[in-house]
């Protein structure tokens, strides 16, 4: 384990052991400056000279991996969880809009005709993906001297996801080649309830995984229900519904394989702004994977794809035991009024009992994060890796251990 020193400017300097630190710590010539991970200030002169740093990053739909490596050795690893909850905050927001434009307030024309796109944009939640892939590579290199950064760029064949015998033309005539979507389900499921199997009454165009729970409408996750099954389902899956069998039929989702493919642009122009372009190299996934089996014998992990994205061809380095979680969160809630018409007002959107969400906390031996508030006032404690709710505890059993800092929760997890 090293203890990251950056000088008395602030310019990131080689990291050094533990024991030298606190030698400086006790003796009033360094300070602490970050804990997350722990960062040592020094408080007298020294030379600029630095060895080369370089990162690797392992791109992601929900997860991203950092790493940093230094003459052979690891010194830096960290897992990032990106956001997910954008695509529905946005379609709050819209709906609050529109509830506002039926209200008996001042009249406010709709918007929706006269914004523009701008060149390589990005959804909102892909946008925040990318932003918080390069913001997680500067915030190593605050307290890392960075000298390259190599980021691994995938490529994703989706048609051979789907369907592994592909070939040749098959490419562009598609399942549903000389179908309109309905006929193509009619004769796919024989023209009957997929469910019960009623034949000669109106059916309705039904999804296997419903959208609500994260299904497409790809043909390969739609079927045909009567109403009454259909009504009966709701926002059951398949499997769920007592019907694994139909599951089957749903291919596995491609929405992380399209996200990593539309973000992997804007990863690589926005880290060659930041650091210039020859400073930047980009890697492919075949390659990573040689070296994380072959080289490094190392088992599938963001954090282990970092690692072996930071290697040269070859180069054999040890995982360290320790790995830092950076979870991306909302800066704060902002809400004021809730409810169907916006008639109650938010009865602590800043904080309760001296206590704000997201915040690093310690509670009955465990340790997570404020991730919500009970009307019975127990706060909601959740995992910082895996986001899983660990725990209900009451505030006054609380033990604070940080705060987000940048829009994220920092805390290192012992392996």
């Amino acid at each position: 384990m090293k203890v990251f020193v950056v000088s008395m400017t602030g310019k990131p300097l080689m990291p050094t052991t533990p024991r030298r630190a606190r030698i400086w710590l006790n003796t009033g010539r360094a300070r602490i400056v970050n804990r997350e991970p722990f960062t040592i200030q020094l408080r007298f002169e020294t030379a600029d000279y630095t060895q080369s740093v370089t990162v690797g990053v392992d791109t992601g739909s929900q997860a991203a991996g950092i790493a940093a490596t230094t003459n052979g050795e690891v010194v830096y690893q960290a897992e990032v969880h990106l956001r997910t909850d954008i695509t529905g905050k946005l379609r709050q927001r819209r709906q609050y809009r529109r509830n506002r434009r039926s209200r008996k307030t001042r009249y406010r024309a709709a918007r929706w005709a006269n914004r523009r796109r701008r060149s390589f944009w990005l959804p909102p939640s892909l946008h925040s993906q990318a932003e918080a892939t390069v913001k997680a590579v500067r915030f190593v290199a605050s307290f890392l001297p960075v000298s390259r950064v190599n980021v691994e760029i995938g490529s994703f064949d989706t048609q051979r996801m789907q369907t592994p015998e592909i070939s040749g033309i098959c490419y562009q005539q598609g399942e549903l080649q000389g179908y309109l979507l309905r006929e193509y389900l009619l004769e796919k499921w024989q023209r009957k309830c997929a469910y019960c199997g009623a034949k000669g009454i109106p059916l309705q165009i039904e999804h296997l995984v419903p959208k609500s729970r994260g299904g497409s409408d790809r043909a390969s996750n739609l079927t045909l229900a009567c109403e009454p099954c259909n009504v009966r389902k709701g926002h059951q899956t398949a499997d769920e519904f007592g019907y694994p069998e139909l599951q089957a039929h749903a291919r596995v989702p491609l929405r992380d394989a399209a996200h990593v493919s539309s973000i992997k642009t804007r990863v690589v122009q926005q880290l060659r702004e930041a650091f210039g372009a020859e400073q930047v190299a980009v890697t492919y996934g075949y390659e990573t994977k040689y070296k994380r089996i072959q080289v490094l014998g190392l088992l599938k992990s963001h954090t282990n794809d970092a690692v072996a994205i930071t290697c040269a061809l070859g180069e054999v380095v040890k995982p360290l035991s320790t790995l830092s979680h950076l979870r991306c969160v909302p800066r704060g809630n902002y809400q004021m009024f809730n409810g169907k018409h916006s008639e109650h007002k938010v009865w602590a959107p800043r904080r309760v009992k001296g206590w704000k969400l997201y915040e690093l906390v310690e509670a009955k031996g465990q340790r997570g994060y404020i991730g919500g508030r009970r009307l019975k006032g127990s706060f909601v404690l959740k995992d910082v890796s895996t986001g899983k709710t660990i725990l209900e505890v009451a505030p006054s059993k609380l033990h604070r251990l940080a705060r987000p800092l940048h829009g994220w929760i920092a805390a290192t997890i012992h392996r």
